[in-house]
């Protein structure tokens, strides 16, 4: 009899211990499921936050809430933030889009570039697909069309001048059409002026001699429209697409449709997926880019200083300049000046100028390095020292409000020695004054 009850308390225990079981295991089920959702809002949390570059000098990181000329909002662990759209130099996804491949890119007369697919030219507008979005451009803001044709390689990027641009004469008179007529061992293009009529997915049909020829897209390496050159002047902000630039001179945030909306000289309203944006330069309208700036007055005295007084070796020692979108010493893409130690170069300053910015960064210096001083009226305001070990670049910010004259001196170290020599260089990338 023993055994039945040993039975007996062995199935009571049982119906106790049953209901605790199936607790512990829905309380691990919640926990699972609360730690599930926590980590995927921690995802979705990234995927919806920017970085936003304040003129200080400092950094932001929270999701965006608005945007205007006047105001950017953002959210962070601390609540809604709102500053003066001044305060913010330029703001991107943490998590940047990948750049799209694209078959057709497109210059825009305002500077901008588009990249993207299925490009059409029906009557005075052109379209092109982005992003999974449709763009359209007025004919007469085109300037030049390229498509990427079977067997060549992509472009370096969406910016980059197209490979058959080599082949255009210095003076046209007319548009051109520009033909792949052989591709192996090396592409082999020639331009033919002619009257642009329209693109379809096919054909881009042309005036020539009185006769409208379809030419079969497969040939057509791409297509250029007799314009005026224009004075590109920035007036506000610069957006950078998975497929191209634009040039804009407002951008909006529409939070519902999670989209900018972008005013520029050829669109009152631009509207662009925010997933399609990777970057968006605030302060581009702001800024003067000192590559682009004459200096009023250039000294360069090299450590062997007799050299540069030789007419055919002086020049070897002047300032070089890296213009955007080609790339200089160690990589760096423009726009740069490439510098020898014992160099000033002196730039009168636009009014209203507050900050001068750039990366400074050492090419085959002596072991001593060299030294990056900035002087403003004749006042130092820093002085950094480059290495060989800083190969990654400085960077340099000063605040320059009020300042007339600016210098930027590239020299030896006070320290160096009658022993020093060498062509060393540093680089100032992006050197750029913004009000």
């Amino acid at each position: 009899m023993k055994w039945l009850h040993l039975l007996s308390a062995s199935r009571a225990c049982m119906q106790v211990t049953r209901p605790v079981v199936w607790l512990l295991m829905f309380s691990a089920c919640l926990v699972l499921i609360a730690v599930g959702r926590v980590a995927v809002a921690e995802q979705a949390d990234e995927s919806q936050a920017w970085t936003f570059d304040v003129a200080d000098g400092g950094q932001q990181t929270g999701r965006l809430a608005s945007l205007t000329p006047a105001e950017v909002g953002f959210v962070t662990s601390d609540g809604e933030v709102r500053v003066p759209a001044v305060s913010i130099r330029a703001l991107e996804p943490v998590v940047k889009p990948a750049a799209s491949t694209a078959s057709a890119r497109m210059w825009l007369t305002d500077g901008s570039v588009l990249a993207g697919d299925n490009l059409l030219l029906e009557g005075r507008e052109l379209s092109l697909e982005h992003a999974g979005t449709t763009l359209r451009v007025p004919q007469q803001a085109v300037s030049k069309l390229a498509w990427t044709l079977e067997g060549e390689p992509p472009p370096a990027s969406r910016t980059a001048a197209a490979a058959w641009q080599s082949v255009i004469p210095a003076s046209a008179e007319s548009d051109l059409i520009v033909i792949r007529k052989a591709a192996d061992p090396t592409p082999v293009y020639q331009a033919v002026p002619c009257a642009i009529l329209s693109i379809d997915a096919e054909h881009v049909t042309v005036a020539l001699d009185d006769d409208r020829i379809p030419v079969k897209r497969e040939r057509v390496a791409g297509l250029v429209w007799l314009r005026a050159d224009e004075d590109l002047d920035l007036q506000g902000p610069v957006v950078d697409l998975v497929g191209g630039r634009v040039h804009a001179r407002e951008v909006r945030y529409l939070l519902e449709a999670d989209s900018f909306e972008m005013t520029t000289a050829w669109s009152q309203s631009l509207v662009v997926p925010a997933a399609a944006v990777r970057r968006i330069d605030l302060a581009a309208g702001r800024t003067v880019s000192l590559a682009s700036l004459a200096p009023e007055d250039m000294q360069v005295t090299p450590f062997f200083a007799g050299l540069a007084a030789v007419d055919e070796l002086a020049v070897a020692f002047e300032p070089r300049l890296v213009p955007a979108g080609e790339s200089g010493p160690g990589g760096q893409s423009g726009p740069a000046i490439v510098v020898m130690p014992r160099t000033i170069l002196r730039w009168k300053m636009p009014s209203g100028v507050r900050q001068l910015r750039l990366t400074a960064m050492a090419e085959r210096v002596p072991a001593g390095g060299a030294d990056v001083v900035v002087v403003v009226d004749g006042r130092e305001l820093l002085r950094r020292r480059l290495t060989r070990d800083t190969e990654a670049g400085e960077s340099v910010d000063v605040d320059v409000s009020g300042g007339r004259r600016l210098e930027v001196r590239v020299d030896f170290p006070e320290t160096a020695t009658g022993g020093l020599s060498g062509l060393g260089h540093v680089v100032l990338i992006d050197p750029r004054l913004e009000k």
